[in-house]
């Protein structure tokens, strides 16, 4: 009997920078951070993950660190989250810190493949992608390889969350490393915690839709089905704030 596709969340994704205090330029040098917001299917809750390099991975070679930086509870929070900010230096004064862009908006799908799992995106807007987008490697549809990483293993000095920063997974889950220090996200549990550190892995798919043949034979072992008419069980994302162009 064929098995159905395993899929461990989905739900709405959008992509933000923030440029860097008080006059930043809108290319990548100007940017202070880039991130993604996740909000599961019939949750109410936001899952913001910033991205190391400050962009996408481009090709199959490339893989970059994220982290679990927050979750919110409620639009309102998020909304908070993402608007300018206003602190004080002794040095310079006051200083601000500009509001979020929004990149785009779309679907996600985290679906687990024999022993690796996949973070799948496709944006529903813009409805094309400009430089803006390339800027970040952010493309209409993508694939990705994502694990997580072991709270518990050894990190070169510089590299990745300080200690007190780092997530305490309950036994439940810390047990499902036993000695490894990275795991594919084999549920979506792993993202109910601040402090997450992931890898994000490029999987080089040209898009969805026209090797959708392609992406089919890749998961054929576990299920048949269709990814995009998963996708479409997905309720439309609601519009948090304009696109930048």
């Amino acid at each position: 009997m064929e098995k159905k596709i395993n899929v461990l969340q989905g739900g709405s994704i959008y992509f933000f920078y923030r440029p860097k205090v008080e006059g930043g330029s809108d290319n990548k040098e100007g940017v202070q951070r880039f991130f993604f917001v996740l909000q599961p299917q019939n949750q109410d809750k936001y899952q913001l993950l910033i991205v190391g390099k400050k962009q996408l991975p481009a090709t199959e070679k490339e893989n970059y660190f994220l982290f679990l930086e927050a979750i919110k509870t409620s639009k309102k929070e998020l909304l908070s989250a993402l608007n300018e900010k206003h602190y004080s230096t002794k040095m310079r004064g006051e200083r601000t810190l500009p509001v979020s862009h929004c990149l785009g908006i779309g679907k996600y799908l985290l679906v687990n493949h024999n022993n690796h799992t996949h973070f799948i995106h496709q944006l529903t807007n813009p409805s094309q992608i400009k430089e803006t987008q390339k800027e970040f490697n952010l493309q209409k549809e993508g694939d990705y390889l994502i694990s997580i990483k072991n709270p518990q293993a050894a990190t070169p000095l510089g590299v990745g969350l300080a200690k007190e920063q780092k997530v305490k997974f309950p036994p439940s889950l810390q047990t499902k490393f036993v000695n490894y220090s990275f795991i594919p996200l084999t549920t979506s549990e792993f993202l109910d915690y601040e402090g997450v550190e992931l890898l994000l892995i490029a999987k080089g798919k040209e898009s969805l839709t026209t090797r959708e043949s392609e992406l089919e034979s890749c998961l054929e072992k576990i299920h048949p089905d269709n990814l995009l008419e998963e996708f479409a069980k997905i309720s439309p994302p609601e519009t948090l704030s304009p696109i930048k162009e």
